[in-house]
């Protein structure tokens, strides 16, 4: 299709507790939506909500959190073998925590922990051709599972 494609996003944030009114600290809600026809990509709908905050612990007023989740929706294509019609995709989903400690105002460490599960199903591993007629094909694949990734951040503001 190379006429008529759509999409649609909305993006929010909010905040629910500001003890002081334009500070910029407190704790809030935020969110995404979007969705499309799926042309020429495969994402259908996405949606994200989370939690931060910045400034709410005593004597922190530059320290950061966050925790969030994420959704995609995927229209997955079909591909038709000589033997066999696969979906190679699937539905992605992750989360994501993270907290930026501001050690001086200058400089912030943040630790972060991301979980996902990807779209994609699986990986070829290898292919082995035999002979004969026809000729065999063996492909060996292994399943993609949920990744788990930390990580630490330190950031210089000058």
């Amino acid at each position: 299709k190379n006429k008529g494609s759509w999409n649609i996003h909305y993006n929010f944030d909010q905040y629910l507790y500001e003890p002081k009114k334009g500070s910029g600290q407190g704790i809030g809600i935020f969110g995404r939506f979007g969705a499309s026809d799926g042309n020429p990509n495969f994402m259908h709908y996405f949606y994200s909500i989370g939690v931060g905050g910045k400034g709410v612990i005593p004597g922190r007023p530059l320290d950061q959190f966050g925790i969030g989740y994420y959704y995609l929706d995927i229209k997955n294509p079909t591909f038709t073998g000589l033997r066999t019609t696969r979906s190679l995709l699937r539905d992605e989903y992750g989360f994501e925590a993270y907290y930026n400690c501001a050690l001086t105002p200058w400089m912030r460490l943040t630790p972060n922990i991301q979980i996902v599960r990807p779209a994609q199903k699986e990986i070829v591993t290898s292919v082995t051709t035999g002979g004969g007629i026809p000729p065999t094909i063996s492909i060996n694949k292994e399943s993609i599972g949920t990744a788990t990734v930390l990580g630490v951040r330190l950031q210089l503001i000058f």
